[in-house]
């Protein structure tokens, strides 16, 4: 998004990435070319100005979106770490000079053991979806479900159960 486009005129364009950087109204007021008795008294109005609040939440997301880890990429990294594609840095004492060396290796045993569970804690097994079958059959017992919200449930089942077992 071009400054321009959401009416940032340079200065305010300035104070907001400040602001973004250093968290400080009266810094960023400063940084940006504001007199001192303005960054003291007004600068924090600027935060509600539209434009200004535009560009922050927006350079915001960009942050968020570019630092934060995709689910998909966590299990990558986790599937990775399972096959042992990964290698991890160690600190290892050679016995020979005494000195601290750092080492990469596979991951261990463990390590292996953790990744593949915490893939598996994603994917339900069948014991799971049978669960939340019986789970939901007890419920339309308790509302006592008609005919009509009887065949939606067990679509809905089926659906489940096929999810379950593609995977």
């Amino acid at each position: 998004m071009e400054v321009m486009d959401i009416g940032l005129n340079q200065r305010q364009k300035m104070f907001a990435s400040e602001y973004l950087r250093t968290g400080n109204v009266y810094q960023s007021a400063i940084f940006a070319g504001y007199s001192e008795a303005y960054a003291k008294t007004t600068a924090s109005k600027l935060l509600e100005n539209a434009s200004v609040k535009t560009f922050i939440q927006t350079e915001t997301e960009k942050m968020h979106d570019e630092n934060i880890l995709s689910a998909k990429e966590a299990l990558s990294i986790l599937s990775d770490i399972a096959r042992g594609k990964r290698l991890e840095e160690v600190l290892m004492m050679n016995p020979v000079t005494g000195e601290v060396d750092r080492v990469t290796k596979k991951a261990d045993n463990n390590t292996v053991i953790k990744a593949i569970a915490e893939i598996l804690k994603r994917y339900p097994t069948a014991k799971q979806a049978e669960k939340l079958e019986l789970e939901i059959e007890k419920l339309k017992s308790q509302i006592g479900m008609d005919d009509e919200h009887d065949d939606k449930l067990v679509e809905f089942a089926k659906a489940l159960r096929g999810a379950f077992n593609d995977k």
